[in-house]
């Protein structure tokens, strides 16, 4: 049993040697149609790591290949061996190489994770500045109305002090006077409900630039922190 885990092993081991041999074939073949094709490619950092049932290379692979990124549960480390056993979210138990795992999530995971918050707080920005020009054509109109009702009030006043020098009849006078007054209140009051959503909705206008800025730092600050990390990483890798 454990000759033909070797011999699988050793043919496994071969596959990259023998994908080069096909490619460097192809591309003596037929140089006319790859150099048609040609275009700008990246190396992955995806690689796939084999589950063996035992802490050495020579036990059976019971997972040919656990795609890195991989959430697992450390159960032990074998110092000696430099092999730790894990399982994984499905409940297989098995050895693999300590240096492939990891307390941090891969930088492919973390970009990822970032450009969904990325688009999530975009969303979140867009539904707020549509709100945010709701509430602003909400003031205008607000505006609007209330320097009507002031202007309407200075006619009131204007028609009431009329009133006061032109009536000769007391009575009269006093009628038109109660209800010239009666009339003003009612626009002091309505002008004061006014100039209260007035600043109501200028102070939550303020609110919703104060959050757009916030959430534009925020993800300014997340980039930061991110993209230079990656492209240290892939310096790396090029010098390796």
């Amino acid at each position: 049993m454990k000759k033909n885990d070797l011999s699988f092993c050793a043919h496994l081991n071969s596959l990259p040697l023998l994908l080069v041999c096909c490619v460097m074939a192809v591309t003596m073949l037929t140089p006319i149609e790859i150099q048609a094709e040609q275009k700008t490619v990246y190396v992955s950092d995806i690689f796939y790591v084999p589950l063996r049932s035992g802490n050495s290379n020579k036990h059976r692979i019971i997972h040919r290949g656990l795609k890195s990124g991989t959430p697992l549960t450390l159960i032990e480390s074998d110092l000696e061996t430099k092999l730790s056993r894990v399982s994984t979210s499905t409940g297989i138990e098995g050895w693999i190489q300590s240096q492939y795992l990891s307390e941090t999530m891969i930088a492919r995971t973390q970009l990822q994770d970032i450009r969904a918050t990325h688009q999530s707080l975009r969303r979140e920005l867009q539904t707020r500045t549509a709100n945010e020009t709701q509430l602003t054509e909400a003031l205008t109109q607000s505006q609007k109305m209330l320097k009507k009702l002031k202007k309407n009030n200075q006619a009131l006043e204007s028609e009431l002090s009329q009133i006061k020098k032109l009536s000769a009849n007391a009575i009269n006078l006093d009628n038109n006077n109660r209800k010239l007054l009666q009339n003003n209140e009612m626009l002091k009051i309505d002008i004061a409900e006014l100039q209260a959503d007035n600043a109501r909705l200028a102070d939550k206008s303020d609110k919703e630039w104060f959050l757009r800025g916030a959430f534009a730092v925020f993800i300014g600050a997340i980039l930061a922190i991110i993209l230079p990390r990656l492209k240290i990483k892939s310096r790396a890798k090029e010098w390796s």
